[in-house]
């Protein structure tokens, strides 16, 4: 090469650069272990529930003396009580009362303490100064004292028990709503949506609740354990749903007379109402982790 030709450069190839797989909605939610694990045995539940006539091998109600405390068999795969019933047939048939009870709880307590909250947040002024101490007064009762005096009032009922713990815990969905709503109503999309002629009505309905409702379903979610656990204590006291239904909690008190000789009777229930309350607190946790953006940060989950 001669000193007047200039070097040649031979320009690099370009490395490919590796782009992240894109994320769907529900991506964040999928690895989340707590909350894959809580919905998995829900729905499991679930599906115990919803074909318990043909899960159960026998009549839940039907009883033979003779048969009474007899010990696991094909005939009876978890024994049965001192009435001689099925108690694996018990279990799966009371299965349906407790997740009834717990989806009519998060429903009513959702979209009743959901409107009541976000009005109250909207409004503000006299509404919201109403409405604050109508829910100190009801929080300061304590829920299942509460859902027990309601029941004590209108009687034993499946209707009784959901309106009594429904109402116990409206309050607590309320007042996070409520919280929620006072940090959205200052935004600039609020205020733009007041801009351009937007009714109150129609911005609460298509901005304020949307953007709230989030750490709403996470209490709602959690309160659902806990309607489980009222409906199981009032049963137990006798104000639930009366027998012969069977229920998670009317097997716990059949179970008490013969608690020494025959404990699994009452601990079948029990772990019955465990796995679902542990379940059920997993997906609040979860939603929690998921939902809110700060928890997303501290976890290390990426945004939707």
């Amino acid at each position: 090469m001669s000193a007047s030709t200039p070097p040649k450069f031979v320009a690099a190839e370009a490395e490919p650069i590796a782009l992240p797989p894109p994320q769907g909605r529900f991506t964040p939610m999928l690895a989340h272990s707590g909350l894959v694990t809580g919905a998995v045995i829900l729905a499991l539940l679930a599906l115990v529930a919803l074909f318990a006539p043909w899960l159960a091998p026998n009549s839940p109600t039907k009883t033979d003396l003779m048969a009474a405390f007899a010990s696991p068999s094909m005939a009876f795969p978890l024994g049965t009580d001192q009435f001689g019933r099925c108690l694996l047939s018990r279990l799966i048939w009371g299965s349906r009362v407790s997740l009834q009870v717990a989806l009519s709880v998060v429903l009513l307590s959702l979209s009743v303490g959901t409107v009541l909250g976000a009005i109250a947040g909207y409004a503000g002024g006299l509404v919201e100064r109403g409405f604050s101490s109508i829910n100190e007064v009801l929080l300061a009762f304590p829920g299942f004292l509460l859902a027990l005096a309601i029941v004590a009032a209108r009687g034993s009922s499946l209707e009784s028990i959901v309106l009594a713990v429904s109402i116990a815990y409206v309050p607590r969905v309320a007042v996070v709503m409520h919280a929620v709503v006072l940090t959205i109503k200052p935004r600039p999309f609020i205020e733009a949506a007041h801009a351009i002629g937007m009714s109150n009505v129609r911005i609460l309905l298509r901005h304020v609740i949307p953007n709230a409702i989030p750490p709403v379903i996470v209490v709602a979610t959690v309160s659902a354990a806990t309607a489980i656990l009222a409906e199981a204590g009032l049963s137990f006291l006798g104000l639930g749903v009366q027998p012969p239904t069977p229920t998670w909690g009317n097997i716990i008190a059949d179970g008490q007379t013969s608690i020494v000789e025959h404990p699994f009777i009452s601990m079948s229930a029990g772990l019955c109402i465990a796995i679902t309350v542990i379940a059920l607190n997993l997906m609040g946790d979860g939603l929690r982790d998921t939902l809110d953006p700060q928890m997303r940060r501290q976890t290390g989950i990426k945004a939707l």
